[in-house]
């Protein structure tokens, strides 16, 4: 009990792995010399730090890549490298997400999917399918845990899309499709095809928006222009989904949008996101239908 309180205990060497993280979401809206003359001096004090011997090494391994390298960014290795330190320091760290366009194409298409799925299916169709698919991602993630060879194997086809901190925890698809599970047998189906239309396309748009704008900060990792892109696009995003099962409410579309962004901003470090912002959308729409309509 002593030692697992002890390593939520901030340390020096947490402090230096946040800074860490700081630099390495900045790297690519930073100018090349300047972010270079950064990384030199944490990785000057990561080599004198108590962070245990491999991690280390591997984080200077990769840190050393990024240096002599032409572009600066952030390789798989160096990702891998910090996810593995903040595991091993025992602390609440953090998560780092690189920008990975071929993720958000990814997250898109499936929400275009499903809001297909939503809007031309029957309701039995529409529940089988939507259960079918949570069911499978689910029975792969029990078998990420009893099999390192299934790990492997998971872990190798969802290498291009997935975050690096996955490879330790439920991957973002299995709760994008739990949630789109619970809102198919929650959700009267033009509200879920709403609050999936926030997801696809409020979420990578906050994403772009924080990154490359973002100058004020709210919580953790979120930005406040972040947050108003989200609000914005998942307005316009509702409103369209909307629009394919009648008259569009776009005091509804603006609730539901509203509420994914506070779902957004809720789940950093608690629940991931692709639950969160379906599930408070879908929340606001009964809200709004049931007692401020």
């Amino acid at each position: 009990m002593r030692a697992t309180f002890a390593a939520f205990v901030p340390t020096p060497d947490h402090a230096l792995l946040r800074a860490l993280h700081r630099e390495l979401r900045a790297l690519e809206l930073t100018e090349a010399t300047e972010a270079r003359a950064r990384l030199v001096v944490l990785r000057e004090r990561l080599a004198k730090s108590g962070v245990s011997a491999a991690e280390r090494d591997a984080l200077l391994a990769a840190l050393d890549e990024v240096l002599t390298a032409e572009r600066l960014r952030v390789p798989t290795s160096l990702a891998d490298a910090y996810e593995d330190a903040s595991l091993a320091l025992g602390a609440r760290l953090p998560r780092l997400r690189r920008v990975n366009v071929r993720r958000s194409l990814v997250h898109v298409a499936v929400g275009v999917a499903a809001l297909v799925l939503l809007w031309l299916a029957d309701p039995r169709t529409r529940l089988w399918t939507a259960s079918c698919a949570c069911a499978s991602v689910w029975l792969l993630e029990g078998a990420r845990r009893v099999s390192r060879r299934w790990r492997r194997r998971v872990d190798a086809a969802l290498s291009a899309t997935a975050h690096p901190f996955e490879r330790h925890a439920v991957t973002s698809g299995t709760w994008y499709a739990t949630s789109l599970c619970v809102l198919a047998w929650t959700t009267p189906v033009a509200h879920a095809a709403a609050a999936v239309a926030i997801l696809a396309a409020a979420d990578p748009s906050a994403s772009y928006f924080g990154r490359r704008f973002g100058r004020h900060a709210i919580g953790r990792q979120r930005t406040l222009e972040g947050s108003i892109a989200f609000v914005a696009t998942g307005t316009f995003a509702a409103g369209g989904a909307l629009f394919l099962f009648g008259p569009v409410a776009w005091g509804l579309a603006f609730a539901m949008a509203c509420a994914g962004a506070l779902g957004e901003l809720a789940s950093v470090g608690r629940v991931d996101d692709n639950l969160s912002i379906p599930l408070a959308a879908g929340l606001a729409a009964h809200l709004v239908v049931n007692f401020f309509a």
